[in-house]
């Protein structure tokens, strides 16, 4: 019963830390959003003065405090609420239920001084999951439609439309999720922010590297001039070629990741055949020893697939 009470504890703990993370960013959301539409008038002013053309510079200086760095860990963005189909409430319930339930089971082989440290990681780890995945489902959809909204830039631009005009029909005519993302860089503009530092947040919510190339494309067109249309078709030919780049990657990778699969769940199968030819075999999985063993066993398969896993997405960055 105190085990169990130690882990209702620990979970209760972790759903309020995550929960109030994400409630301190949301509220540092608001409030950096009404300062910001409170001093865009002044500052845009004093930057025009001082600086005199907007820079398109691809780095920035803000700071990513503690919290942040924290959600980031967890694969959370407060900037794309549109991302997330199940709402962050419902997977910090569940990684809570899913540590839980792992930290009571693991109590009687481990002890209870690894079981919660164990039971904590492992409800972190589904919340990392779940918010990872919905994070690299939504970025795939805006990362594919990204050749088409420049090709619809390009028409525009070609018919006499200004850039603005061209933006427009982006946020109008195409469809989600790339439509939402050009209508908050659209507003981050009504504001008075430069369209290439608009472009440059939309760049910093996804961290896709094609709106990088955008804003500085519309950067050096407004300080330089020149073809736009051109330039943007050019754009487009080159984020097409790389969209199927992309989808040639994830099909190679495809291969491995099933192959890494296969390598999981061999052992269990095999003993799971083993126990119905020669059950004699598999006998001593039921002592205490045994089940440590198998145990140990599954951690080190989960762990080898992980690897293998992170292997596959980092030549895959490459």
């Amino acid at each position: 019963m105190d085990r169990g009470i130690l882990l209702g504890v620990g979970a209760i703990l972790t759903i309020a830390l995550v929960t109030g993370l994400i409630t301190l960013v949301k509220q540092g959301q608001a409030r950096r959003l009404k300062d910001r539409v409170a001093s865009a008038g002044a500052v845009q002013l004093r930057d025009a003065v001082t600086a005199g053309l907007p820079s398109i510079r691809l780095q920035t200086g803000e700071s990513r405090p503690l919290v942040e760095r924290i959600l980031r860990f967890l694969r959370y963005n407060p900037d794309l609420p549109q991302e997330q189909l199940v709402p962050w409430p419902v997977v910090v319930v569940l990684g809570a239920v899913v540590g839980v339930f792992t930290g009571f089971n693991l109590i009687r082989f481990i002890g209870i001084g690894l079981a919660i440290p164990v039971g904590v990681l492992s409800g972190l780890g589904v919340i990392r999951f779940a918010f990872a995945y919905q994070h690299a489902r939504y970025i795939d959809e805006v990362f594919r439609q990204i050749p088409d909204a420049i090709g619809l830039m390009v028409r525009a631009v070609r018919a006499g439309l200004p850039v603005g005009e061209a933006m427009r029909s982006v946020a109008s005519e195409l469809a989600s999720p790339l439509r939402d993302e050009f209508a908050r860089m659209l507003g981050d503009v009504a504001i008075g922010r430069p369209v290439d530092q608009a472009m440059m947040r939309v760049y910093q919510r996804t961290q896709l590297p094609e709106f990088s190339f955008l804003a500085v494309t519309l950067g050096m067109q407004a300080q330089t001039g020149g073809n736009l249309a051109e330039t943007l078709d050019n754009l487009a030919d080159i984020v097409r070629k790389r969209v199927q780049l992309a989808k040639r990657a994830k099909a190679l990778a495809a291969e491995a990741r099933f192959q890494a699969g296969i390598l999981m769940v061999l052992p269990f199968l095999a003993a799971l055949a083993m126990s119905q030819i020669q059950p004699f075999y598999i006998d001593q999985f039921s002592s205490p020893a045994g089940q440590k063993l198998a145990l140990i066993g599954l951690g080190f398969s989960v762990f080898g697939f992980l690897v293998i896993r992170w292997m596959i997405k980092r030549a895959g960055q490459d």
